[in-house]
């Protein structure tokens, strides 16, 4: 599961819509670490040769991936699941890495085999996490913004 964030993830993460008290009154960690979290969007912006480009990669991942999990556990771990189908059988059900909230929990940095991000958060709920981050490949900077859902 070599993937940003998931997929890429290889993997956008502070502004707060509280839609109800439960969402204002937990901290970040609490939200995050409260179940399992599910890519449900995923648009990829980058500027090539002058023409500024948006990508779906959420519209173009195969449906194999867009199964697939994450979970926060509380000690700071990362469990990355494949879901019910796997692209490759060969593919490990799950993998494992570390995150943690930084700069006043306005950001995520996950660490897990190829994967490596600091993300910022844009927004978190108890429902929904959405995160920002700029991945530099050969000069030409990609800004990848993802939304999870909690299943």
């Amino acid at each position: 599961m070599k993937k940003p964030v998931f997929y890429l993830l290889g993997l956008g993460l502070a502004l707060f819509l509280g839609a109800c008290d439960k969402d204002s009154d937990a901290s970040n960690t609490d939200k995050l670490t409260n179940g399992q979290w599910k890519i449900t969007s995923w648009v990829a912006k980058f500027t090539f040769n002058g023409v500024d480009q948006t990508v779906d990669v959420y519209a173009q991942s195969p449906a194999c991936d867009k199964d697939d999990f994450a979970e926060f556990n509380t000690d700071g771990t990362l469990v990355l699941d494949e879901g019910a189908t796997k692209c490759n059988p060969i593919d490990p059900q799950q993998e494992t890495g570390t995150w943690e909230l930084t700069q006043n929990e306005t950001h995520l940095v996950v660490t897990s085999g190829d994967l490596s991000f600091d993300a910022e958060i844009v927004e978190l709920t108890d429902s929904k996490l959405t995160v920002e981050y700029e991945v530099n490949q050969n000069g030409i900077v990609t800004t990848n913004e993802i939304v999870f859902e909690k299943i």
